[in-house]
C-alpha cells in the first residue's frame, strides 16, 4: 500500500497518510507596535473649534435684562430700616452712602469697616431692626453682591435684609 490514495472518482484529490508530519508554515515578522499614539490631528482639531468659536462668538460686556414690574410684594418701612444706597463705580467697587447721602470710603477694604461701623452703630440703637439697601438699575450684580456680602456678615440671626432697585434717569 503506498502512502498516497488517490480517489478513483478525482483524479486531482490527494490524500496523506495519517503518520506523516504537517509541513510547517511561516508568518510574515509582526510589525514592532509603537506605544506612543499619534495626537496631531486631536490637537488640529482643538484648535480648529477653538478658532470656530473665537470667531462666532460675539464679545459684549454685561447683558441688560428688562425686569418685568413685581406683581406681589410689600412695602419697607423705612423708619424700621438702616438704610444704604448704592449706585454704580468705577470697576468692581460700587459708590455706597448712608441715608442722608454722606458717601462711604472709595477703598473696598475701608469702606466695608465703614459700612460695619455704620450698621452696627443703627442696629444697636434698637430703633432700627432690618437693613435696606437701595440701588440704582444701572448698579452690576458684581458690585451688589459685594455690598451684600459685607451686610450679610454683620446681620444677626433673625434680622432682615431688603434690597431695592429703583430706575436710573
Amino acid at each position: 500500500m503506498s502512502t498516497d490514495a488517490t480517489l478513483e472518482d478525482d483524479p486531482g484529490i490527494h490524500f496523506e497518510a495519517e503518520d506523516s508530519e504537517p509541513e510547517q508554515v511561516s508568518l510574515p515578522p509582526r510589525p514592532i507596535m509603537d506605544d506612543e499614539m499619534d495626537i496631531t490631528p486631536m490637537i488640529d482639531l482643538t484648535f480648529l473649534l477653538l478658532i470656530f468659536f473665537i470667531l462666532t462668538s460675539k464679545m459684549t460686556g454685561e447683558k441688560t435684562y428688562d425686569v418685568p414690574p413685581a406683581k406681589n410684594g410689600s412695602s419697607v418701612s423705612s423708619k424700621i430700616c438702616v438704610t444704604l444706597l448704592v449706585t454704580r463705580g468705577a470697576g468692581d467697587t460700587p459708590i455706597v452712602a448712608r441715608a442722608d447721602g454722606s458717601v462711604f470710603a472709595e477703598d473696598p477694604e475701608q469702606q466695608a469697616a465703614e459700612i460695619e461701623e455704620y450698621l452696627l452703630l443703627e442696629l444697636e440703637s434698637g430703633r432700627k431692626t432690618e437693613v435696606l439697601i437701595r440701588a440704582e438699575g444701572n448698579v452690576t450684580s458684581g458690585q451688589m453682591k459685594k455690598v451684600k456680602q459685607v451686610v450679610s456678615e454683620i446681620l444677626e440671626e433673625g434680622k432682615m435684609l431688603n434690597i431695592a432697585v429703583s430706575e436710573s434717569s
